[in-house]
């Protein structure tokens, strides 16, 4: 019996390091904030990384150069079975689809400001979960936030990673760009499809682009 109880206990600890290398996560705070390295496969993170990155037609914010993507391909990543079943095992929530607010293509140059200290502003009844996903970080910029401990934590996210934030938690800030770009997608995961008047306003906004 103990030498199967050590078997059992080997093997549980194999299958326990197989899951954690899978989603590979270097900070988990239940489904407030979660970040993933690695996120993507190679075949579809390549695909990502062949998106139009000339400034002309994004437009520019001043602090970042921002554009609604058009790219069919894009969202069949994100909001596949596959990606999607992996975000509803980290934040172990199965209520979660896909949104139909536009995924943006966001540059952070030199000079960026970065954002100030914030919560994510509810788009629906539920808060959604918003997602940055790092395409190129060649920046010093670094994303904090201050825990349920009212801890300051912060990190530099690296290409291939996600980091998912749900509306109206953690207070969070991105810091000046000092050097080099940041490039990124920022993703809409919702738990409900009743909109409400910031969704309808954010949408107003992108509409108006023309881009």
């Amino acid at each position: 019996m103990k030498r199967k109880n050590i078997l059992f206990f080997i093997l549980l600890f194999i299958l326990l390091v197989f899951i954690y290398n899978d989603y590979n996560y270097d900070y988990y705070n239940g489904d407030e904030l979660i970040y993933v390295r690695n996120f993507l496969d190679e075949k579809d993170f390549n695909k990502v990384l062949r998106l139009n990155r000339d400034k002309h037609n994004f437009k520019n914010e001043d602090f970042r150069y921002i554009k609604p993507l058009k790219d069919k391909e894009i969202y069949d990543i994100f909001y596949s079975d596959k990606y999607m079943n992996k975000l509803k095992d980290l934040l172990k929530n199965e209520n979660i689809s896909n949104s139909d607010f536009p995924i943006e293509h966001r540059i952070y140059p030199v000079g960026s400001k970065g954002m100030n200290w914030h919560r994510d502003t509810l788009l629906y009844d539920l808060p959604q979960y918003e997602g940055v996903f790092t395409i190129r970080n060649e920046s010093d910029s670094e994303t904090q936030w201050m825990d349920e401990n009212n801890k300051k934590n912060s990190i530099w996210t690296e290409p291939n990673s996600i980091l998912i934030v749900k509306a109206m938690g953690f207070n969070h800030y991105v810091t000046p760009v000092l050097k080099g770009e940041r490039d990124i997608l920022k993703i809409i995961y919702t738990q409900s499809n009743e909109i409400n008047d910031n969704y309808k306003r954010e949408m107003k906004r992108f509409n108006s682009m023309n881009i």
